[in-house]
């Protein structure tokens, strides 16, 4: 035998301690989820091993790793040692260590890391952070920063320093292939990896300027930085070359920083030639995302460009600039005082007077408190356009101020297919979807829209579904009517309800029914796949008693304190596609489904549900009170946290083959199983 693999579900699963005495063959052990105190003394028989995996584990004393000795890959994700013992610097031939979600990991010994000297790979993401320094602890109780400069093949590094004055001189090296460094306080680490090379830095000038810095930023993909100090110009100041390698660029809390790019200081250059998202936030000072006319191809690559809370900020780019940024996808601005436009024409430009602004390619345009904000463009000609041929535009309009009556600065001035043709998410509050019911749009005007949000109605959002067509998704929030749909609709918006895949409903704090037992609008959601209710105090029922939903593939409930239960008995047999359920925070809940008068012994087929999950729900006293057979033939993930009086899951019949554990928190990190769902629900509580 060469491998031997173990993903354990079951807590109380016991290694023998001789389990390994006669696999003296073995090259690879992968354990996950298993239990060990303490090791089996049979693995220091496995003088083949090379690779050993204790993932999520829970684990004593790892002495004992330390005697095997040919070992080449230790991997100890997410079982929450304290520390690293000092045998593990006997591993001499170890190529990669990885100590990925350790946080409780507080003592790696001097020295050891040092004896690793064929280590590649060291990976110690959310986990140790207490660094000696050389020289100043006396004696020093754990590994110094400068024992990892030592390593000689050292080439992918995954670490967080929390001080950068701890920072060895010429720590970083050329031989960093691969890295993902955190230097500061208050970084998190993200979960998503679109790049090899991640920096985030919090740091002084001095330590910017630091020639193991600036190697590391020149080849840096994704980069962050908070904080910059003495830095007015960010591309000029901190890379001469304009970043050649950066895909990824965000850049929060300067008070300095006045331009991105400065064309205007140095002989021109190409100013981050594949870069594919920008974000700035809170940059008190900033003026110009570019200053003077950009090289051809910079920025040729920038797809997301966010800002945020830059006060200063009176546009997003010039016109002949925008020639260069036709791959825009998305457009967010938000919180800054004094913008006027994103596209603006300089004086002293070269712009043809008839060259119109196009941004083909966008979809997302997010627009949050811009009090001074007029149209996408100063140009005269596209306001003229927009003004006189108003045709499609854009996605995504979260903004009081678009719709405000001040000359272009109502939604006409945005509503232009030559300036965006390709609307597929649009957002409305009250005054602009009156202005969408009261211009005279083209019959296409919002063709490809398959995503709509309304907000801050106070009556139920009428007279403007039937405008779009395609919509696949409705999100109502932020409003105050007491049913979403009061009264019978018209032809055209039954149609256009028809083709809703998800329906989701937050913050309606006066919503006591989504809709009157006299509609079947059950019939016209018939093709609804996603329900998701939220912050509706108010809320009575989900739907009327028998209603159905055959299409119906997840259901969120979270925070409607009225809701007594989720859906009726025979709403239940109708959810035949339903795959996942979470219900959050509802207080009154006593039960998920009730009676509507059907008879005791009856069977439910939750045919199609995976994943269950009873989160916060105080009265809640089982799943159904009624003595009901349930058949859950796939359930395979149950979840109940802070459910202080649920005594058992359901009086009836209950069948559940698939099922494993119930699991005690959203981590999934604790579980309890005892031979069938409703004794384990009866057992949380003994």
């Amino acid at each position: 035998m060469k491998s031997f693999i173990l993903y354990n579900g079951d807590p109380s699963l016991k290694i023998p301690d001789c389990l390994f005495k006669g696999t003296k063959t073995l090259q690879l052990m992968d354990m996950t989820r298993v239990q060990l105190p303490t090791l089996p003394s049979s693995l220091q028989f496995l003088e083949k091993l090379q690779t050993l995996c204790l993932d999520y584990c829970v684990l004593g004393d790892i002495a004992l790793i330390g005697e095997i000795k040919m070992l080449k890959v230790l991997s100890l994700v997410g079982s929450n040692i304290d520390r690293l013992p000092r045998e593990i610097g006997q591993l001499t031939s170890l190529q990669l260590l990885d100590l990925t979600k350790n946080p409780t990991l507080e003592i790696i010994p001097p020295n050891v890391l040092s004896c690793l000297t064929q280590l590649e790979d060291l990976y110690m993401e959310n986990s140790f952070l207490q660094w000696g320094v050389e020289g100043l602890d006396s004696p020093r109780n754990n590994a110094s920063l400068a024992e990892l400069k030592d390593l000689p093949c050292l080439s992918t590094l995954y670490l967080h320093i929390t001080n950068p004055m701890i920072l060895p001189k010429d720590f970083f090296s050329k031989k960093l292939e691969r890295f993902n460094i955190l230097i500061g306080e208050g970084w998190d680490w993200s979960s998503k990896r679109e790049t090899s090379t991640i920096m985030k830095l919090k740091i002084s000038a001095s330590i910017q300027s630091e020639e193991g810095i600036q190697l590391l930023l020149k080849r840096t993909e994704d980069l962050h930085l908070d904080g910059l100090e003495g830095v007015k110009s960010v591309s000029y100041e901190l890379d001469g070359q304009g970043f050649p390698s950066l895909k990824h660029l965000h850049i929060q809390n300067s008070l300095e920083i006045r331009y991105i790019v400065d064309s205007t200081m140095s002989s021109p250059i190409v100013a981050f030639p594949f870069l594919v998202s920008l974000s700035l936030d809170n940059l008190n000072k900033l003026e110009k995302i570019c200053n003077g006319q950009p090289v051809a191809e910079s920025f040729s690559k920038l797809r997301i460009l966010k800002v945020k809370s830059c006060p200063m900020l009176k546009n997003l780019f010039s016109l002949h600039m925008q020639r260069g940024l036709l791959q825009l996808e998305e457009i967010s601005i938000i919180d800054c005082e004094i913008m006027e436009v994103i596209v603006a024409e300089e004086s002293g430009g070269e712009a043809d007077e008839d060259e119109a602004i196009k941004l083909t390619q966008l979809r997302t345009l997010t627009l949050e408190y811009l009090p001074q904000f007029t149209s996408v463009s100063s140009k005269s000609n596209a306001a003229s356009i927009s003004q006189t041929r108003p045709e499609p535009l854009i996605t995504d309009v979260r903004s009081n101020e678009i719709a405000s009556d001040t000359g272009v600065g109502t939604p006409m001035a945005l509503f232009n297919k030559k300036v965006i043709p390709n609307l597929e998410e649009l957002w409305l509050n009250v005054k602009d979807a009156a202005k969408v019911c009261q211009g005279q749009f083209s019959a296409d005007l919002f063709h490809k829209v398959r995503v709509l949000g309304l907000r801050c109605f106070d009556d139920a959002p009428f007279g403007i579904l039937n405008r779009f067509h395609n919509m696949e998704k409705l999100a109502v929030t932020h409003s105050y009517f007491k049913e979403l749909f009061p009264c019978q609709l018209v032809d055209e918006d039954e149609h256009t309800l028809a083709r809703i895949r998800c329906l989701e409903l937050w913050r309606l704090p006066n919503l006591e029914k989504i809709w009157n037992q006299d509609l079947r609008m059950d019939q016209l959601l018939q093709n609804l796949e996603t329900l998701e209710v939220s912050f509706c105090g108010s809320l009575i029922n989900l739907a009327p008693s028998a209603s159905s939903f055959g299409n119906l593939k997840a259901l969120h409930v979270r925070d409607c304190e009225a809701l007594k239960y989720l859906v009726t008995s025979s709403t239940a047999r109708s959810l035949v596609q339903l795959s996942v359920m979470s219900i959050e925070g509802c207080k009154m809940v006593t039960e998920i489904v009730a009676s509507n008068g059907d008879e005791a012994g009856n069977e439910i087929i939750f045919s199609k549900l995976e994943s269950l999950k009873l989160d916060c729900l105080a009265s809640l006293t089982s799943f159904c009170s009624v003595n009901f057979t349930f058949r859950f033939p796939r359930l395979t993930e149950v979840i109940v946290t802070n459910c202080p009086k649920m005594k058992t899951f359901s009086l009836g019949i209950l069948s559940t083959p698939r099922l494993q554990k119930v699991w005690l928190s959203e981590e999934k990190d604790k579980g309890h199983w005892k031979r069938d769902l409703n004794i384990t629900i009866q057992q949380l509580h003994i």
